[in-house]
């Protein structure tokens, strides 16, 4: 790129005039801006580019690409000049900022949605955990209540017993075995309170002296 001018087709200079694009159109762009050009800031290059070259050929704005293609087979081209580079050097130099930037933001971007799914797998997992833990927590729950059940139609059988009993006793007067049981052993222990107890001499005829020692008063002294 050191070269002062350099020849390119005027098929080349045209399409680059009308607005195509192909390789030798951004050879010929980056000749003329002085700087490699990425694909996404070609269009900028060839917009600035051509604004310069219509400054000084204004008459290419009024032609036909029959009429620029008769202006010869080929055309010498010559680098923009110190000034225009520089203003165009201050473009590019804000789209790279841009473009960086937008790189940044998007490693951002990139970063943040991999920390997101990664927190969404974590939510999944414990979402599963949750899930099992209330399957299993409700399965003690239902053995849990069928126990508990079992136990009261258990009691309340036995419950339904025992009032049975006390009626049967309402009516019959009847003790039931445990009541009856202790009724029993009472009775023995009544029976044993009066037979241990002095028995009462029945009065006999004899002033109720007999059964013991000679009546002294059945002396004939007497």
């Amino acid at each position: 790129m050191s070269e002062a001018r350099k020849i390119f087709p005027m098929e080349t200079f045209v399409a680059y005039i009308k607005g195509e694009a192909n390789d030798q159109v951004n050879e010929m762009l980056s000749y003329l801006v002085q700087r490699e050009l990425a694909a996404e800031f070609a269009p900028f290059a060839a917009a600035l580019a051509k604004a310069w070259i219509y400054e000084q050929h204004p008459e290419l704005t009024k032609m036909s690409k029959g009429q620029m293609v008769e202006l010869g087979q080929s055309v010498s081209v010559a680098p923009m000049p110190v000034r225009a580079k520089a203003e165009v050097d201050a473009v590019f130099e804000k789209l790279e900022g841009f473009a960086a930037k937008i790189a940044a933001a998007e490693a951002k971007i990139a970063d943040l949605q991999s920390t997101v799914a990664a927190k969404d797998a974590e939510i999944a997992k414990l979402q599963a955990k949750v899930k099992e833990y209330e399957s299993e927590k409700k399965g003690e729950a239902e053995k849990l209540f069928v126990t508990t059940e079992a136990r009261v139609a258990e009691f309340t059988a036995k419950l339904e017993e025992l009032l049975k009993q006390v009626e049967e006793v309402k009516k019959t007067g009847v003790v039931v075995a445990g009541v009856a049981g202790a009724a029993a052993a009472a009775a023995p222990a009544a029976g044993g309170e009066a037979a241990g107890a002095p028995a009462q001499a029945e009065a006999g005829s004899d002033f109720g002296f007999s059964g013991g020692a000679a009546d002294p008063f059945s002396d004939a002294n007497w």
